[in-house]
Parts: structure tokens; sequence; C-alpha cells
């Protein structure tokens, strides 16, 4: 696919040795020069901006970047760029990139930054860089965002088919389509996940400072901006959790791992409570013995922070006996209606079931 105007200033920038040098701070004489550049050009202030970032996120003379070290500049890209918009909301304004720049809106773009700072990986190890950042832009700007302002808890079902139920002031972000070698999604908040079982395609959450990487599980996870502490609380499975400083630790079932901001350290202990949300789902083991199918969706509706209908009277001689375990929602949804002889649709806030009445 040919790169439009945009696209190809963006990779000229990135390819020009004189301008890696200013953005990177050790030609500060050259400030005129790319002042010029950014009123001389069509969008020229937006695509510098994005070439700043991409050059300042990662030393390009270390050619042997690991994905985490990677993600963890992702994260880096996504505070700074939040704190930016915290600022510019009160009011104040905090430096970023060079003065000249200070005026443009950085904050707009996060998603972007995000995206280029874990594309640097490809940029400096393949044969075309700069089309691989482009490509990049492109692929994260068809990111969604969630954001749950009002309710107690939120469902969200991704694109595998894991779900999600996202805390009260929380945001998950994450691609309309998981294309690539992981799964990978960025939280802002409290959530927690149970995820579809992959091995050949690991599943990664960044949550600020911390990063999770499950295959298949379910856990929780707290990490609120403000706060001094992140936590990953697992309920079933195994999680490994990480950071830039830290070491990698491995948590099974009833397990928990705390990440002290304060002093970069991430440490391992018992659940303190087998609820780290105050959210249903954390304690519920969906568990049913000859339960009334009306009691299971009520449950599931309740658990899951989404409105299930159906048609009473239709069940009202059905049961469920079963254990639904982990999986989320929407394989339980398979196993029940497979269960019921019924059928099953989701929407974005609700699921409606169809189907027969038991004899």
């Amino acid at each position: 696919m040919p790169l439009d105007p945009s696209d190809r200033l963006l990779q000229s920038l990135l390819e020009n040795p004189a301008f890696r040098c200013w953005a990177d701070g050790k030609c500060p004489g050259d400030n005129a020069v790319w002042e010029k550049w950014a009123t001389e050009h069509e969008n020229g202030p937006d695509i510098l901006r994005q070439a700043i970032a991409v050059t300042r996120a990662v030393p390009v003379r270390d050619e042997h970047l690991t994905d985490e070290y990677i993600q963890s500049k992702v994260n880096d890209a996504l505070q700074a760029a939040k704190r930016q918009a915290q600022m510019e909301a009160g009011g104040k304004r905090e430096p970023l990139f060079p003065v000249f720049l200070s005026g443009w809106n950085v904050a707009a773009s996060l998603l972007i930054v995000a995206g280029l700072c874990f594309a640097l990986f490809r940029i400096y190890n393949r044969a075309h860089p700069a089309a691989k950042v482009v490509q990049a832009v492109q692929y994260v700007n068809a990111m969604k965002e969630v954001a749950n302002t009002e309710r107690p808890f939120k469902y969200v079902q991704l694109p595998d088919g894991s779900s999600v139920v996202l805390h009260r002031n929380s945001t998950l972000k994450y691609p309309q389509a998981f294309k690539n070698e992981k799964r990978e999604v960025y939280l802002t908040g409290e959530a927690f996940f149970e995820v579809t079982k992959n091995p050949d395609q690991p599943f990664f959450v960044y949550a600020g400072e911390l990063v999770a990487k499950v295959h298949g599980t379910s856990f929780s996870i707290k990490a609120i901006a403000d706060e001094k502490e992140i936590t990953v609380a697992v309920k079933t499975g195994k999680v490994s959790v990480f950071s830039e400083a830290s070491p990698t630790l491995l948590l099974t079932s009833s397990q928990q791992a705390t990440y002290e901001r304060a002093h970069a350290k991430l440490v391992r202990s018992a659940l303190k409570s087998p609820v780290l949300l105050n959210i249903p789902i954390e304690n519920q083991e969906f568990t049913y013995s000859e339960t009334p199918a009306a009691a299971v969706f009520d449950a599931l509706g309740q658990a899951y922070g989404v409105n299930i209908a159906f048609d009473r009277n239709s069940l009202a001689h059905c049961s469920i006996t079963a254990t639904l375990g982990d999986e989320p929602l929407e394989n339980k949804l398979k196993w029940l209606c497979t269960i019921l002889e019924a059928h099953y649709t989701i929407t974005e806030d609700s699921i409606t079931i169809t189907g027969n009445p038991c004899n």
C-alpha cells in the first residue's frame, strides 16, 4: 500500500541522522531548522511530534532491545501523555518536547505515541524501518477504547472472546483484532479478566509500570494512576508479572503481586482477600446443581455487569447442572445454550437468549 504524504514525511525524518541528533537533544543549535521545517510542511507540527516521540522513546544504538523493555517505554509514553492531558485540563503545561513545541497538543495522540514506542523494536532491526513505523501508526489508530465512567462495573468482550469486567472509572484499550503473535491490551484503573486459552498467542495486559502475561486464566488488576501500588491477584491459573526494574514473578491461584511504585519493587504474597476489586465475579465459582436456568442467567448477568434477556416462561421448567469455571462469558453461554438447545446473541451491553421451552 503506497504511503500518503504525511507518512512519507514521517519516514524521511526517521531516516535523517540530523533530525535524530536534534530529537535526541544532542544538536540543540538546530532548533530553528526544525521549527522552520514544521511550518513549511502540511501537518508538519504533528509529524515532527510523532517522529520525536519515536526517537526519544528508546536509544537507537541498542540493538538488543527486549520486548519487555519496549513495553516499559510504551507505558512511560502513556503516562507522560496522561500527565500532559491533566496539566492542560488544569490550565498548566508540562514540557515534553522542545520549548517551541509546547503549544501543540501532544496528549491528543496518546495511542499513536504508544504505538510508535512499541514499534521501535522493529524500526531498528528490519530492512525498511520507517515503513514499519508507518504501519505501526496505522495499526494503533485502529485500536478501540472502552471507558466505564458511570456503572459499578461494565462487561467488555475482546476480539478473541476473552471477558473483561471493567470497574468504574477505568479504561481499556485493545485492537479491533488480535493479528500479531501477541494479544495485547492496555488498562488504566481496575478490571477482572477471563482469558481465552491460546498457547500460540499469549495475552499481555499493560497496566502502568506493570505487565501481566497469561495464556488462559482469570485474574484481577488494580492499577490506578494516583495510587502508590499496582496489584495483580490470580483467581485461577497462572500469571507472570514483571516491570522494567523488577524480575519476573510467576503467580498461581490465590496469589498476588504488588508493585511498589516509590521503590520500583515487585513483591509476591498470598491473597490478603479473595476480593481485590469488590465485584461479584471475583469470588463466584459458577457451579450449579439442578439450578433453575433463569437463576443461572440472572447470576451471570450480575457477575459480568451485563443485561441478559430471556423468556422466563420458556425457561420455567429448565434446570442446569454444570461447572462453568473461569471460562470467558461467551464460552459459558455456548455450554448453557447447548444444554438448553437454545441460542444467544451478544451486543455491546446486552445478551439475548432464545430457544424452545423445556419439557
